[in-house]
């Protein structure tokens, strides 16, 4: 479980850096990673739970697939990608 701002700060950076594609795939191997997130866009809504299933490709880059309707598939540069793993598999 992740708290502490500067990670969240960090996190919440890299993910706006996703280039999101509403496209279905299927990937040849299971995930390296999956990330539950907890989304509070306004006190008033209950808060909103994405899942991220996350791989690490050998060029550096990350791949993500979600289970938000209107963001199913990205991909990550390498030095977000990069941020992914120094807090996520820390």
């Amino acid at each position: 479980m992740i708290t502490d701002n500067e990670s969240m700060e960090l996190l919440s950076e890299a993910f706006k850096q996703i280039k999101w594609d509403n496209r279905m795939v299927k990937m040849a191997r299971k995930p390296d990673l999956i990330a539950t997130l907890f989304y509070t866009f306004d006190e008033n809504i209950p808060e909103r739970i994405v899942e991220y299933e996350i791989w690490f490709n050998e060029n550096g880059t990350a791949t993500i697939i979600s289970n938000n309707e209107n963001k199913s598939y990205g991909e990550l540069d390498n030095e977000s990608a990069k941020t992914l793993i120094n807090i996520l598999l820390k």
